[in-house]
């Protein structure tokens, strides 16, 4: 597994950070109260990061206004359907019946092991153990356990999914030809425990930038190709 030459994330951070260094954290507690979700903040941060998965903070914005306004609790969410979840979610949202497929499975593992939705007793164990913890939840991607790990816990880890990959992989940070698993310690590697959450934050405010444009690219083309029926394509 190849690692990456550090000047090139210097640089690349370097650049980020004129741009997006005033944004602020991306963690769950400091963009909502958690309460919305769970009175466990731990707890919150899964479901707010299963949210932003292959998605993005907006969206997961969004989607925690849909639930609060919905449903009563997480415990209700976590007995619905995948389908009844789905059509509750926001129109659209990327990955929809997967992401609802996986977080009701994980909210029905993590209840199962504790006898409620409370991750609170990780904060007594070590990184080592924690680690193995979220390994063994089926459906729980390494980005979600990540954040936790570092936006919940304060320890050293780095959130990374396919989208991220394949936008960092256009500055020759990453490398799409490994899985998320290889890249994340490729990531964890790559960045310093002391760098690690000023990156990652820097990174998705970088992302969704990313991802707004690229909607706004993609409505204004739909507009025109409606506004041009005679365009390749048009029937």
């Amino acid at each position: 597994m190849n690692t990456p030459d550090p000047d090139i994330m210097r640089k690349f951070m370097g650049t980020l950070e004129a741009s997006y260094n005033d944004l602020g954290p991306v963690g769950c507690c400091d963009l909502i109260d958690h309460r919305l979700l769970s009175p466990d903040p731990l707890i919150s941060e899964l479901v707010f990061s299963m949210l932003v998965w292959e998605s993005s903070i907006e969206h997961a914005l969004r989607a925690v206004e849909t639930i609060e306004a919905k449903l009563i609790d997480l415990n209700e969410l976590r007995v619905c359907t995948p389908e009844e979840l789905v059509s509750i979610f926001p129109a659209r949202y990327p990955r929809s019946l997967e992401r609802c497929q996986r977080l009701i499975s994980i909210l029905n593992t993590i209840f199962a092991n504790e006898n409620h939705l409370s991750l609170a007793h990780l904060r007594e164990k070590s990184k080592r153990e924690v680690v193995d913890y979220f390994s063994a939840i089926e459906g729980l991607p390494p980005f979600v356990s990540s954040r936790i790990i570092l936006l919940g816990l304060g320890w050293h880890a780095f959130p990374i999914d396919e989208w991220l990959t394949k936008m960092l992989a256009k500055e020759n940070i990453t490398d799409p030809s490994l899985d998320i698993a290889q890249q994340t310690l490729r990531m964890e590697r790559m960045v310093r425990a002391t760098d690690a959450l000023r990156y990652y934050t820097l990174i998705e405010h970088w992302a969704s930038e990313l991802r707004h444009t690229k909607t706004g690219a993609n409505a204004s083309k739909s507009k025109s190709t409606q506004a041009n029926p005679t365009q390749k394509g048009a029937s």
